[in-house]
């Protein structure tokens, strides 16, 4: 998948995610992409999943290309 990397997902960010669940009322699938995001050093997430907000980090949008 081009633009796309599968990243692991281990302990640490279970640990995390359970973190960020407590912390800003984030469901478990949310928790774990917060998580994920933080220990692997990202800056964004592509999502129009509002709930990110809730822990700034930036969220991209990901537009169709104009025909």
């Amino acid at each position: 998948m081009p633009y796309v990397d599968v990243l692991p997902i281990g302990l640490s960010e279970h640990l995390k995610a359970r973190e960020v669940m407590t912390k800003y009322s984030l469901r478990p699938s949310d928790a774990i992409h917060v998580a994920t995001v933080g220990n692997h050093g990202l800056q964004a997430i592509a999502t129009e999943d509002e709930d990110f907000d809730k822990v700034g980090i930036k969220r991209l949008w990901i537009r169709k290309p104009s025909a």
